[in-house]
């Protein structure tokens, strides 16, 4: 089942917090001396109200082993689905794609998003990995393939309330 809603619960769901217009922005940027490392954040409402895309990028002054000196973060493409709600149609994390392949990545992409953002509203360059971890893996006692499994509890009708079988008034 993929996920849908309508495009002012995904602007809140992304971090925007109100609906972008045409050609609209909505940017974040942070800079921490210490590493060097400034990282800036920003979603773009398409000219035609039919296109959103989030984009984190990472820079730094002193690039480490093995990275360029600029290197894209994340990348969301959200676009309109069916009677007025919008689904999340692309995510690409560090350039590749990401999540198709984990129940709800969609949601999940949003929520990565949104913590990616409050990072950065608390003045902070976001841990990806961490944040990765947290909106991807971490349940709230489920797996990530779908609900926990296991056996319900088995319950005798009698003790719902609370009554014991076979006894009379």
């Amino acid at each position: 089942m993929s996920f849908r809603v309508k495009l002012s619960e995904l602007m809140d769901k992304i971090g925007v917090g109100y609906v972008l217009g045409p050609y609209q922005t909505a940017p974040w940027s942070v800079y921490d001396s210490a590493t060097g490392t400034t990282c800036s954040a920003e979603v773009r409402m398409g000219p035609d109200n039919d296109e959103i895309e989030a984009e984190a990028q990472l820079m730094y002054e002193t690039p480490p082993a093995g990275k360029k000196g600029m290197e894209q973060a994340c990348y969301i493409r959200a676009t309109p689905a069916s009677e007025g709600l919008w689904e999340v149609s692309t995510l690409r994390i560090r350039g590749l794609p990401f999540g198709q392949d984990i129940m709800g990545w969609q949601e999940k992409a949003c929520d990565f998003f949104s913590l990616l953002i409050a990072a950065l509203q608390a003045d902070e360059v976001p841990d990806i990995d961490a944040l990765l971890e947290q909106a991807f893996y971490k349940e709230r006692g489920n797996d990530q393939y779908g609900s926990g499994g296991g056996k319900s509890p088995k319950i005798k009708p009698g003790r719902l309330m609370g009554m014991k079988k076979g006894g009379s008034m």
